[in-house]
């Protein structure tokens, strides 16, 4: 399984690691057909594995993934070795249960995996106030079993995703999506119109969910994290500034037992009344110190598999 995401906007080509053969459509219809024939207990047994196989033959990644939990916890060692093992093994198990909600049965199969769901009266809130519900989320746990959850339950959602290294691999997660009730809208050159498409989303009192720490380059500001300056995404606090969006932290973590609790934490509260630009550091900031308690309580489920504290390259 590949550790590092495809076309990473914070990894210059030429420093990034060679992609795996299983970051494909091909890889991903394999992975997908034999999640669908095999017990759970055969995906949470063989993913990890594989994915422990790629994390080793790639030094790039090892290299990120150490320095970047070291920054979270201060390990150092044979600690720190263990606890980055410890991720991998966890992104395995997510991504065979990725490939599990994938099909035809993903609702049912959602609802078993799915141990606990906290929050959910948040959310009510949010879509009582009637502009629209913007859900934010990191790489961290099993960020698309939430979506799946909350289209589960008949909420209108769109996530906001990048291109995928290939039209068809695109399409094909797209689809899958599409299946489930969830929309899809793509950011990043190429799409010049997504913002406008997710500030009408916004105004139809729907809900947007979106990964924001590790945004693509020229759509970040700087903000201090575990002490030391990176960059999140600042398109919440712009959208939530042009609609008057409510802004909520959401995630979904895998138990002990092999099962999840999804939770979804009160409004962020937002600086109002003053131009975006102005509010735009503070606000972003303020959605960056929440994730680093989250982050901090569960560094064995953050897959950041590349630098992130650093900067990102100019376009």
């Amino acid at each position: 399984m590949e550790l590092a995401p495809p076309a990473d906007p914070r990894v210059a080509p030429e420093s990034a690691s060679p992609r795996s053969s299983l970051y494909t459509l091909a890889g991903f219809k394999a992975a997908y057909t034999f999640a669908q024939v095999l017990p759970r207990s055969a995906g949470q047994w063989l993913a990890p594995k594989i994915a422990l196989a790629s994390y080793h033959r790639r030094a790039s990644v090892r290299i990120a993934l150490e320095e970047n939990l070291h920054r979270v916890t201060g390990e150092t060692g044979a600690a720190l070795k263990a606890l980055c093992r410890q991720n991998v093994i966890h992104f395995g198990r997510m991504m065979a249960d990725y490939f599990l909600c994938a099909g035809m049965d993903a609702a049912t199969r959602a609802d078993q995996l799915l141990e606990e769901w906290r929050g959910l009266e948040h959310l009510e809130a949010a879509r009582a106030h009637g502009r629209g519900t913007i859900v934010v989320t990191a790489h961290l746990g099993h960020w698309e079993l939430g979506g799946v959850t909350l289209a589960r339950h008949g909420w209108p959602l769109t996530v906001v995703t990048l291109e995928e290294p290939s039209t068809s691999l695109t399409r094909w997660r797209d689809a899958c999506r599409a299946h489930l009730g969830i929309r899809t809208i793509a950011v990043g050159p190429g799409h010049p119109f997504s913002f406008v498409e997710l500030i009408q989303t916004l105004r139809r009192n729907e809900i947007v969910a979106m990964l924001v720490d590790r945004p693509y380059a020229g759509t970040g500001a700087p903000v201090q994290f575990f002490g030391a300056k990176t960059e999140f995404s600042t398109a919440p606090a712009l959208l939530a500034h042009h609609t008057g969006a409510m802004v909520l932290p959401a995630f979904v973590l895998q138990k002990p037992n092999g099962r999840y609790v999804s939770f979804a934490d009160p409004p962020i509260d937002l600086l109002e009344g003053k131009e975006p630009r102005s509010a735009l550091g503070e606000n972003t900031q303020r959605i960056a110190t929440i994730f680093e308690s989250i982050v901090r309580a569960h560094p064995h489920q953050w897959f950041n598999y590349v630098p992130v504290w650093t900067a990102p390259k100019s376009q």
